[in-house]
């Protein structure tokens, strides 16, 4: 019963807001009065406000390990903080001004009074909004909000509709709540080789914290405890490959050697690599006239790891490549030399990543 009173007074409300006409004489009819109130030309002011936005700033902190013993992490701080949109709607063209109250020219003072002073002139009235209110934009900007974009940096516009109406949202972003929390991120005793790292991260985005993994040679179960100060207890499942240490081969030497190409290689990582294989590149780069060297072709190598590699080859050895260059009509004597180079692993160590590794110092042939 109290539920069907409010919507009577309700509809009430609405109905003498929209002109709706209620004889309180007779019984009231609701469905009549709600249609009255439909078919009203009475019309409400142009709403202010547009759709509300809402989202949250996001703070991530990164954890690095290496070395295969176990770590606990420092405890860091995570913020986030809610943003919101408030967005005022004004109408391409704005709607015009309320008609300000005729003066009643029976009182005394009023102008037109027999004998009375001149009254004082009817201040206009203005909706927020309108050109005049004061604090507006000119032209129809919503009032309250500064009278320079550049006195605040958080507010914009943009083309919005409305009720089937043309118009322009004005909004800006205010602070709201504030999210924080603690996170730390421990990892027990695994295998680790020297050149792997990994890395996690852990981010707060509204009241949500939660961790992921970057790059890491394992799979890991991630086991959290704790609400607003968590706590990442990993535990590692299963080894992935990661990519080679660039640094594993290093150049010794490019040199001719009995009419041949001698490049020498050394090995940093043999110990780790036993019983796998390299897979070693090389193009061969003959300087050109000025600036234009021309490719001879390339040639893989593989070795079984070792404390160190020889690569000899002569120009025939190489294999055309669409850099290839015929150069055999160039006369011009003595040639220089260098060569292009990477390597690549072969095995469960490494993944099977090529890495390349650059070009050797020239030498004369």
């Amino acid at each position: 019963m109290l539920n069907k009173l409010v919507a009577v007074f309700a509809c009430l409300g609405f109905a003498a807001q929209a002109g709706a006409e209620v004889n309180f004489d007779q019984g009231i009819d609701v469905s009549s009065v709600i249609e009255q109130a439909k078919s009203s030309d009475i019309k409400a002011p142009y709403p202010y406000y547009g759709p509300q936005r809402v989202r949250y700033s996001r703070e991530c902190k990164n954890f690095t390990y290496s070395g295969g013993f176990a770590q606990a992490s420092e405890r860091v701080l995570l913020q986030s903080t809610e943003y919101i949109e408030e967005c005022r709607f004004v109408p391409n063209p704005p709607p015009p001004p309320p008609t300000p109250p005729m003066p009643n020219p029976g009182q005394p003072g009023q102008p037109g009074h027999p004998g009375g002073q001149p009254g004082q002139p009817h201040q206009k009235d203005f909706y927020p909004g309108q050109p005049g209110f004061p604090g507006d934009y000119p032209g129809g900007h919503p009032g309250g909000y500064p009278n320079n974009h550049e006195d605040s940096p958080n507010s914009y516009t943009y083309p919005g509709n409305q009720y089937g109406q043309q118009g322009t949202y004005y909004c800006h972003e205010r602070p709201g709540r504030s999210f924080r929390s603690t996170a730390q991120v421990n990892v027990p005793e695994r295998q680790m080789y020297p050149w792997e790292s990994e890395t996690f991260e852990v981010c707060q985005e509204a009241d949500r914290q939660n961790l992921e993994t970057r790059h890491s040679p394992y799979s890991y179960t991630v086991g959290r405890e704790g609400f607003l100060d968590v706590t990442y207890n990993l535990t590692p499942q299963y080894r992935t490959p990661t990519a080679p240490d660039s640094n594993g081969l290093g150049l010794v030497s490019w040199s001719i050697r009995d009419g041949k190409f001698v490049l020498s290689l050394s090995e940093r990582w043999a110990q780790y690599y036993a019983g796998e294989k390299v897979a070693i590149k090389v193009e061969l780069i003959k300087d050109g006239f000025l600036f234009f060297n021309t490719s001879m072709g390339e040639k893989e190598f593989t070795f079984d790891t070792a404390n160190g590699y020889e690569l000899v080859f002569v120009e025939g050895d190489m294999v055309k490549t669409k850099d290839f260059v015929d150069t055999s009509s160039d006369m011009r004597g003595p040639k220089k030399f260098s060569v292009k180079w990477g390597f690549r692993r072969i095995g469960s160590v490494s993944n099977g990543d090529y890495i390349k590794k650059g070009d050797t110092d020239k030498i004369t042939k």
